[in-house]
């Protein structure tokens, strides 16, 4: 079975892309990872294999290191995703709630879909305390530095301070990434 990324993400990366650079760079980068002219829709599923070309030619494009790159994209894709996944999450959630709920609200509601091939990443979340949350992730994708930009997006979409802190790292060699997040709503 050929592992599959929501074109949700993908439609996300052309629109970092085009924000941040130019359509130019978009093309560049298509043509780098040897996917000239393909469109991304929202609602379809896509191969790993170009999510995962798309970076790397970014990066060969932009000069910018990959972990820096998934960064700035996870930072950049949460208003989308809050906005076309809001009905799961309620309005008077804080972030740090949103991300506790992340994988029960979310990925569910996308597995639910009964989409053929769409893996998200596992994930999971648990309370360690009133203002802490340890998310467990997990993905052969290990795009570890994407899951951080997401929460770093979080903390600004909501207009919070996060402390985050990994203890433990794919990219390292860990088997799975472990990321406190501890928050102080700014007042």
């Amino acid at each position: 079975m050929v592992v599959a990324v929501h074109g949700i993400v993908l439609k996300g990366l052309k629109d970092f892309v085009t924000t941040e650079y130019d359509h130019e760079a978009w093309q560049a980068i298509q043509d780098g990872a040897g996917l000239e002219g393909k469109v991304y829709v929202p609602v379809t599923e896509y191969e790993d294999a170009d999510v995962l070309g798309l970076v790397d030619a970014a990066s060969a494009i932009t000069g910018e290191e990959v972990p820096d790159l998934l960064d700035a994209f996870g930072r950049f894709l949460v208003p989308p995703l809050v906005e076309t996944y809001g009905v799961h999450v309620d309005e008077d959630w804080t972030g740090l709630e949103l991300v506790a709920n992340v994988e029960t609200y979310i990925h569910e509601a996308l597995r639910a879909k009964q989409l053929s091939t769409y893996t998200p990443p596992a994930l999971s979340s648990e309370w360690v305390g009133d203002d802490r949350v340890k998310v467990t992730y997990d993905s052969e994708r290990e795009l570890c530095p994407l899951a951080i930009g997401l929460l770093r997006g979080i903390e600004s979409y909501y207009d919070e301070t996060f402390e985050i802190e990994e203890e433990t790292c794919m990219l390292d060699g860990d088997d799975e990434c472990e990321i406190l997040v501890a928050s102080s709503v700014e007042s």
